[in-house]
């Protein structure tokens, strides 16, 4: 058994009336896409920028790498250089050569003079 009462004034449907420029489905085509297109780029965009920071990140840890590499170099010419002073020094040149060479200090040095 259905009971039917009746509806309150306010809880009942008015009837529809036409509306004036109603948008066509067909007429929204173009302004999607266009959303799409932007929605698209921004997506592009952003992941263009996301792999900058990437390579950027990468160049600055291989300077950062070139860097120190360049200071063990420079510390390392310095020692050399050190070590280059000191076997170049008079008197071990002088030891090494009475020791290894057998050389000795000459008597008698006589200088000869170019005379033109």
């Amino acid at each position: 058994m259905k009971l039917s009462l009746p509806l309150p004034g306010w809880l009942k449907a008015e009837e529809e009336q036409p509306i004036d420029g109603v948008i066509e489905p067909v007429e929204l085509v173009k302004p999607g896409l266009i959303l799409f297109c932007m929605v698209g780029l921004v997506v592009v965009s952003s992941l263009l920028v996301i792999w900058s920071a990437h390579q950027y990140r990468i160049l600055f840890n291989q300077q950062q790498e070139l860097v120190q590499q360049w200071d063990e170099l420079q510390v390392e010419w310095g020692q050399l250089l050190l070590e280059q002073g000191t076997l170049a020094a008079n008197n071990r040149v002088e030891s090494v050569a009475i020791k290894r060479l057998g050389m000795r200090i000459p008597e008698q040095v006589e200088v000869i003079r170019d005379e033109r």
